[in-house]
């Protein structure tokens, strides 16, 4: 295994610091890999950073037809079926600014340049193939019917759909239909 010492140091007044292609005709391939294989420490595989304040720190484009354009998969590292139960798929963190002033960003912004979508906005489907939640395009919600109340949370309410009454479950487990 070879250990560099000195990294690649590009810096420009002007222009693109670092132009490069990689195009591979060959399907099932990857393109590009980048593989962080060694645990421990607060470093990512991948890291965009950007201080540009005009323009997103970085665009994934796509044209598929039945898979998402950006796939993220979170795999259990262990054995302990909620030894990751604090982990998450998607993280967002939103920072004050440099000043230590609070930051305004919204967390997850969806929108359509183009004339919307007539596909679920947002959709989960579970690992049966059966529709839990979804965010429709004329912004109404479903929500898949339970056959029964669902228990109670300390967290808040539960905005169910139980038997095709919607309704919520309050802390103690007691369900309240809205009317």
């Amino acid at each position: 295994m070879t250990t560099f010492t000195n990294p690649l140091l590009v810096t420009v007044s002007s222009g693109i610091a670092v132009s490069a292609r990689s195009t591979s005709t060959t399907a099932h391939q990857h393109v590009g890999d980048f593989n962080l294989a060694a645990d421990g420490g607060e470093n990512a595989a991948l890291n965009v950073a950007s201080i540009n304040t005009s323009f997103s720190a970085c665009e994934v484009t796509g044209q598929e037809t039945a898979h998402g354009t950006l796939k993220i998969s979170h795999v259990n590292p262990g054995t302990d079926a909620t030894g990751d139960e604090n982990a998450a798929a998607i993280s967002i963190d939103l920072q004050a600014a440099m000043d230590g002033g609070p930051t305004a960003a919204q967390g997850i912004f969806l929108k359509s340049t183009t004339g919307g979508t007539s596909g679920k906005v947002i959709n989960y489907v579970d690992s049966n193939g059966a529709t839990i939640f979804a965010l429709l395009p004329d912004g109404s919600l479903l929500l898949t019917p339970l056959p029964a109340k669902p228990a109670g949370t300390a967290a808040g309410l539960k905005l169910c759909n139980v038997g095709g009454i919607l309704g919520v479950v309050d802390s103690s487990g007691n369900f309240i239909p809205l009317t």
